[in-house]
C-alpha cells in the first residue's frame, strides 16, 4: 500500500478532474454508479478521472452526466 501512496505524490490533477470529484462527492455518487450511469468500466472511469487517461468522449460523458462544463479538462492539470 505504501507504493501506491507514493506513486500518487506529487500528480496535480486538472480543474475538470477535481470539479468532477466534487460533484460525485456532493450528490453520492460512487465511481461504479458513474461508470454504469455512462456505460463504461469501472477502472476505465476511475483512470479519466484521476487524469490516468483522457478519451474526448469519455469525458464528455462524464461531464453530461454530472452537468459539469469539459472545456476544463486536460490530461495531466498543467
Amino acid at each position: 500500500m505504501r507504493g501506491e501512496e507514493k506513486d500518487c505524490v506529487g500528480k496535480m490533477l486538472s480543474p475538470w478532474c477535481k470539479k468532477a470529484k466534487i460533484v460525485m462527492i456532493e450528490n453520492d455518487i460512487s465511481v461504479k454508479e458513474l461508470a454504469k450511469r455512462i456505460g463504461m468500466s469501472r477502472e476505465y472511469t476511475s483512470a479519466v478521472l484521476n487524469g490516468r487517461s483522457y478519451s474526448e468522449s469519455a469525458v464528455k460523458a462524464i461531464s453530461d452526466t454530472l452537468n459539469i462544463p469539459d472545456s476544463s479538462c486536460t490530461l495531466t492539470g498543467n
